[in-house]
Formats: C-alpha cells, sequence, structure tokens
C-alpha cells in the first residue's frame, strides 16, 4: 500500500491536549515506517480530491495503534479484505501476568497476540470505531450509506446493517490497539485516607472533570474547589463540584483558605514546581495539609526499559509527555527540603514485583550490581505536607 491518508475524530479536549497530541503525531509517525505516503486529516467532512490506497478511520477515542499491528492490518488489506478492524485491549480476554507500564510492555503483548493463531468472523470487532483500515473502495461505499462525519464518531453508523457479514466486502480483524482512560475522568479514591480528618475546605488543583473531588465531598462531607486550566473539563467538573476556578493555581486570586490543598500528578508537569508549593501553602490554613501524588521514576517497568535501551513517552502514566522532572524517593525528600518542608511524609504506592528481578539481584550482586527492591516495587508516592 503506497499511501494512507488517517481521517481522525477529534474532541476539542483532545485537540486542546499536548499528551493527545503527541499520541497522534506518534501513530503518524509509525504509519509512516509502513506507507510511502501519508496525510493526516482532522475532523473532516469529505475526502479529498487526491484519493490514497487506503485510509484509517480512528474515532474520537484516544488509541495506541504502532507499527507491528497497522502492518498487520496493511497485510489483511492487501489479501483481499476491504476492512480490518483491531480488537481492543480490554476486548481480548488476555490473561496478562502482569500490568501494561510502558509502551515496550503494550509491544510485548501485542506481539504475543499477532503470534497466536487469529481468525473467524466471531472475533471481529462490531463497529469501525475506535479504529478501522479500509481500502479505497470499502470507504467510498460506505459513504454511499453515510457522512463522512457520522462514520468517525457514531459507533453504529449503517444500522440496521447491523453485523459484519450484511457489510459489503470482507471484514476481518488483525492485532490490538489500546484506548487510553480519560485523562480528565479517573477518580482518586486511594488520595482520601490521606486528607486530614474533618476537613470543611479542600482545594484540588488539576481537577478534571471533578470526579475525584465529588467522590471526596461525598466521603468527607466538604467543600471541594477545583481549580483547572481547560476550559471545557472545567465546566463539566462545575456541575460537580462547590466550585471551580478555571486558570493556572499560580496566577489565580483565590482570597479563601483552605483545610486541604490535592495534587495527583501534578508538580512532574510544571516547569516551576518549588513555585507552585509556595503557592500551595499561603492557600492552606494554620495547620492544614497538602496531598500530592507523585509518580515513581525508579519503578521496575521504567528500569526494565532503560536496560533495553527504551524510553517511550506516553499520553499518561509514569512516562507521561508532559513531565519536566522525574522523581525517586530520595530525589522528592531533597526537593521538598529544599523548598523549606521539614514537617512531611512520603508513603509509596506499591506494586507486584516481577520475579525476575530477584533473579537479578542474585546474578548481579557478585557484578557489583545493587538493587533497591522497594524502589522498583512503587509506582508512585503520597507526599503528605504539614502546614
Amino acid at each position: 500500500m503506497p499511501s494512507l491518508c488517517i481521517l481522525k475524530a477529534l474532541d476539542p479536549e483532545s485537540a486542546g491536549s499536548p499528551e493527545f497530541r503527541y499520541l497522534l503525531a506518534h501513530l503518524h509517525l509509525e504509519a509512516r515506517r509502513l506507507f510511502e505516503t501519508v496525510t493526516l486529516l482532522e475532523n473532516p467532512t469529505e475526502l479529498p480530491p487526491t484519493s490514497a490506497s487506503a485510509y484509517l478511520v480512528l474515532g474520537p477515542q484516544n488509541v495506541l495503534l504502532l507499527a507491528a499491528i497497522l502492518g498487520a492490518m496493511r497485510d489483511r488489506l492487501a489479501q483481499g479484505a476491504a476492512q480490518v478492524r483491531p480488537t481492543r485491549l480490554t476486548d481480548a480476554g488476555i490473561a496478562l501476568s502482569e500490568p501494561i507500564y510502558t509502551m515496550r510492555g503494550f509491544e510485548r503483548v501485542e506481539a504475543r497476540y499477532l503470534a497466536a493463531p487469529r481468525g473467524g468472523s466471531d472475533l471481529v470487532p462490531p463497529s469501525l470505531l475506535p479504529a478501522t483500515l479500509l481500502t479505497a473502495e470499502a470507504l467510498n461505499d460506505l459513504l454511499t450509506r453515510a457522512s463522512l462525519e457520522r462514520l468517525l464518531r457514531d459507533p453504529a453508523p449503517l444500522a440496521p446493517l447491523a453485523t459484519p457479514t450484511e457489510i459489503p466486502g470482507t471484514i476481518e480483524t488483525a492485532g490490538l490497539c489500546h484506548e487510553f482512560i480519560d485523562y480528565y475522568g479517573e477518580v482518586r479514591e486511594d488520595v482520601v485516607p490521606f486528607l486530614p480528618t474533618g476537613a470543611r475546605d479542600v482545594l484540588e488543583v488539576g481537577c478534571g472533570r471533578g470526579v475525584t473531588g465529588a467522590y471526596i465531598q461525598q466521603r468527607l462531607g466538604c467543600r471541594v474547589t477545583g481549580v483547572e486550566l481547560h476550559p471545557e473539563v472545567a465546566a463539566d467538573a462545575a456541575t460537580r463540584l462547590h466550585a471551580v476556578l478555571v486558570g493556572d493555581l499560580q496566577t489565580l486570586d483565590i482570597p479563601e483558605r483552605f483545610d486541604a490543598v490535592l495534587g495527583c500528578e501534578i508538580v512532574e508537569h510544571l516547569p516551576e514546581a518549588a513555585a507552585f508549593l509556595t503557592r500551595a501553602r499561603e492557600l492552606i490554613r494554620p495547620g492544614g495539609r497538602i496531598v500530592l501524588s507523585i509518580p515513581n521514576v525508579g519503578h521496575w517497568s521504567v528500569v526494565e526499559d532503560l536496560l533495553a535501551g527504551r524510553w517511550d513517552y506516553l499520553p499518561i502514566g509514569l512516562l507521561c509527555y508532559t513531565h519536566y522532572r522525574f522523581f525517586t524517593s530520595k530525589t522528592l525528600d531533597d526537593w521538598l527540603r529544599r523548598a523549606g518542608w521539614e514537617r512531611f511524609a512520603i508513603h509509596p504506592q506499591k506494586t507486584e514485583l516481577p520475579e525476575r528481578f530477584d533473579r537479578l539481584a542474585e546474578t548481579g550482586a557478585p557484578l557489583g550490581f545493587a538493587l533497591d527492591r522497594e524502589s522498583l516495587a512503587t509506582k508512585g508516592f503520597y507526599a503528605v505536607l504539614e502546614g
């Protein structure tokens, strides 16, 4: 297939997110490894005059599609399929031996999936979305039945053509795609035990859609005020929280004071993180508390990738594309002390450590390698700062 046109439905939230702009750029790069020319069109309403050999339809979902999967999909088209759809990782029924933390981890899972025998119409995902690779002829046929905008956004644009066998052309499946969770909609129940008992007013910085704040309000019976940079997301949060402020914490005028300031995965994204701590300290009442959740770059998944010569950014997680700084327990302790804090505690967020690291400890010790099992098994930290 010499040419590919990527047709991407992009919602304002993702369009304004540097993390998901990166994901789309990475997918574009992966496609260029396989096709002679690649064109990317965002929110197209019609096809360009010059037709491509194949079209990749991407819905508004933010999905990871790597070169191996795109190659498998391309090969199915070359063998005569009209449409090829990857299976979402969550729908594949794969028993994971360990969680996927990095891009390399996903590559290992997809390699095993591609190597296993697959086939049969019952395995074909029922919708064009979140991703389908089509021949030009197949896409043009679909466009006689539904608009391009509907094809890109409606999971069932061809109803009542409900099953793949009723849709003209052969539809097959190949490989996996990973659909990322809602960046702004994760409920962080785990932070509640670190908030002060009896808190009446909590400020959540980077509140997203306000789902964590709403959970805190329900659990603690307090008022949560959110701070969110993204206006569309902030509007959603305003339906759940006591109040929402749109903008940067460090420039907003906030006359109120709070019993606690909460920031989940915030400081690693800030170019001036020390200034954030200073501002947060100004906003807590005497005896108040700051609670932070911060990823650990010493986690086994990152260390193992480095040993393999890899450091791959993703839109979410330990190696998020917009991280300015990275922490271990020691660097976090040093950073807080340099910022003038003395009364604080750092609690690990623990994960399982694969047995192969114990074997590494046994074989590496005679060679002089040090291995910190505590750090390797720690995904992140809760930093609890007392005012």
